[in-house]
C-alpha cells in the first residue's frame, strides 16, 4: 500500500506594515496600518525528508517579498496591493503552485475603532 501524495502548505502570518495606501489623500500621506497573511502550496515534500531550507520556501524571504511590495508602489485599493504581492511572490519563488494573500487594513477612515476590512485573493501558477 503506497502513501498518496501529501499536500504542503507553509504559512506565514501577522506580517505587520504601514503602507501609504489608501483612497483618501490623507491615507497616502499619513500611512495605514496593515496585517498581511500568506499561504503558499507547492513542492516542499523533499523538505520534509531533508531538513534542509534550500528545500523549501525561506519565510525570511517571503516576509522581504512583502515588504518590497509595500515599499515599491503607492495602492490605492487593498484589491491592487494584495494582487500585486500575489503576483510578486509567484515570480519570486517557483516552488509555489498557489497562493492565498489576505491583506487587512487596520484602521480604514470612517469605520469605527476595532474595524478592520480585508481582501483575499487565491492565485495558481498556469
Amino acid at each position: 500500500m503506497g502513501i498518496e501524495k501529501a499536500t504542503t502548505r507553509l504559512v506565514v502570518a501577522g506580517i505587520e506594515l504601514v503602507g501609504r495606501h489608501g483612497w483618501y489623500p490623507q491615507e497616502r500621506e499619513n500611512g495605514n496600518r496593515f496585517r498581511i497573511d500568506v499561504e503558499l502550496e507547492g513542492a516542499l515534500e523533499r523538505a520534509i525528508a531533508s531538513d534542509r531550507l534550500e528545500d523549501t520556501i525561506d519565510y525570511t524571504k517571503v516576509v522581504a517579498a512583502v515588504r518590497d511590495v509595500n515599499a515599491s508602489k503607492r495602492f490605492r485599493l487593498i484589491e491592487s496591493f494584495g494582487g500585486a504581492i500575489a503576483d510578486e511572490l509567484l515570480r519570486r519563488f517557483p516552488r509555489i503552485n498557489r497562493l492565498t494573500v489576505r491583506v487587512r487594513k487596520l484602521a480604514p477612515p470612517g469605520l469605527e475603532k476595532g474595524i478592520w476590512a480585508a481582501f483575499e485573493i487565491t492565485q495558481t501558477r498556469n
